[in-house]
């Protein structure tokens, strides 16, 4: 995810919407543009191919995938930003995050004509998105001055006061508002990501939430009606238990301690029939056995030279291969460029049984210092047959990787659009990029989302799955996940 612990944590009581926008759009750093546009416009031009990187041009992408449909921002409701996140899917239905005002809801029946039909207006920073059943997840990550569940929409920025999760009931998710809201969970240090863990055997849903590293950020001990705190020595995660019949019940019901990991960025998490695993991405790749979802079981911890701060966490369906990946510069950098080293640009496989690195992929197609990149989050295609990643990397756009031999992992597919804007540095890009029956979807910060067709043998035997939330591998099985409504 993007972070900008001086822009989210800043007294922001005398900023405006427009100021914090524009500063939380700003780059830190002062790019040398006119020498790498020089240098990109002198380059000569691959033939599009899956593997085959070539100079960004207008229509650059493999020939085994190509854009069939996109939303653009084509919003409901005026909020006052286009700012989106990651994105969950179920039925018929993408839910997407938006950073500053809650979540959209499109159409996808038919992916070729995506449609948005509904926009809720409800929260701020950073807003992560899961969905299960009815109930729609929602994460905050900076301290509003919120007294109650309904304040917790549209309060100002606080030194210290509510942030974590808030749940919303959707029953018609054409009709979805802010009225929706039934619950706020305040969790310690906020909710930078959430990872869903449904639990249907005991009628509910758990939430493993991880919060960022508070080094610059609001330390406080709230009272009430919250209750929560932060501090420097944050090192855990929680699990926030939701009652799928009574979801206004929610509520903490662990902390799980790190022993060192600091806190975790995303928390990825397999559930199947023969591995029960979750993977902290934080200081370390932090491995623990969840065959107790209520209380995970560390198993090892692990990382790689060079890499100060994990983001993104993933597993094989088998649970033998851990995957991380992590985001120099903050998103906000273009840390792609030629010149940059290879481990800036890098996905990372492990043996999840030693920690041992198996091999990594470097992102093949030089980005210009005016796009921000790194790898950023990913899915992993539900297929026995192989081991398929979809991985998103901002102005880098969208990759697909075959990992099955994780020590020659290989590029199946690619769509990497050119610069936003060649003259100047700009945010934005691929946040997210997620396979779900049969279509690949990405999350774009300024442009909505994106629904691409790949045809190619890697994916041939993908299943269908009902629903799909970032960080959650949940092999298909209908039997497993039936609606408690």
């Amino acid at each position: 995810m993007i972070d900008s612990p001086e822009v989210l944590h800043n007294d922001q009581s005398t900023l405006s919407h427009r100021e914090l926008k524009n500063a939380a759009m700003r780059f830190r750093v002062t790019l040398a543009v006119g020498l790498v546009l020089g240098l990109a416009f002198a380059l000569t031009a691959l033939p599009a191919g899956a593997g085959k990187p070539g100079t960004p041009t207008d229509d650059s992408h493999s020939r085994n995938m190509r854009l069939v449909g996109e939303t653009g921002d084509d919003r409901p409701v005026e909020t006052w930003e286009a700012f989106f996140t990651d994105a969950a899917f179920q039925g018929h239905y993408a839910y997407q995050g938006t950073w500053n005002g809650g979540f959209r809801i499109t159409n996808i029946s038919r992916p070729w004509r995506p449609k948005p039909v509904a926009e809720v207006d409800c929260g701020t920073f950073q807003g992560d998105i899961g969905v299960y059943g009815d109930l729609v997840f929602r994460s905050i990550d900076t301290p509003i001055a919120a007294a109650t569940v309904e304040e917790t929409c549209d309060a100002p920025f606080a030194e210290s006061g509510f942030e974590g999760i808030q749940i919303f009931e959707v029953d018609k998710p054409r009709k979805a508002s802010a009225d929706d809201l039934v619950a706020a969970v305040p969790t310690d240090c906020g909710s930078h990501t959430h990872t869903v863990v449904p639990d249907p055997k005991h009628k509910r849903v758990l939430l493993y939430v991880s919060s960022w590293i508070p080094e610059s950020g609001p330390v406080y001990d709230n009272g009430q009606p919250w209750g929560h705190e932060c501090s420097r020595e944050h090192d855990k995660f929680q699990i926030v238990e939701v009652p799928l019949r009574h979801p206004e019940d929610a509520h903490v019901l662990a902390d799980v301690p790190l022993d060192g990991g600091h806190s975790c960025h995303d928390i990825g998490v397999l559930l199947n029939r023969w591995r029960k695993l979750a993977v902290c991405a934080g200081m370390q790749a932090i491995v623990f056995d969840i065959s107790d979802l209520d209380e995970p079981e560390r198993l090892r911890g692990f990382t790689a030279p060079g890499v100060t701060m994990w983001h993104s966490a993933a597993l094989s369906w088998d649970g033998r291969v851990t995957v991380m990946g992590w985001e120099p510069g903050f998103g906000e950098a273009p840390e792609c460029e030629a010149l940059d080293p290879d481990f800036k640009k890098s996905i990372f496989f492990f043996s999840t049984e030693t920690g041992e690195l198996l091999g990594t992929w470097v992102l093949p197609r030089p980005q210009s210092a005016v796009e921000n990149c790194t790898i950023h989050n990913y899915s992993v295609v539900p297929t026995r047959k192989r081991d398929v990643l979809v991985a998103g990397a901002y102005q880098a756009g969208t990759w697909v990787v075959d990992f099955t031999n994780p020590s020659r992992p290989r590029t199946v597919a690619w769509s990497d659009p050119p610069p936003l804007d060649p003259s100047a540095p700009t945010l934005g890009g691929t946040w997210g990029s997620y396979w779900y029956n049969g279509f690949v979807y990405q999350t774009d910060i300024t442009k909505g989302l994106k629904v691409f067709r790949l045809k190619d043998r890697a994916v041939k035997h993908a299943r269908e799955v009902r629903f799909l939330n970032p960080q959650t591998q949940i092999w298909p099985d209908e039997r497993r996940h039936r609606w408690w409504r």
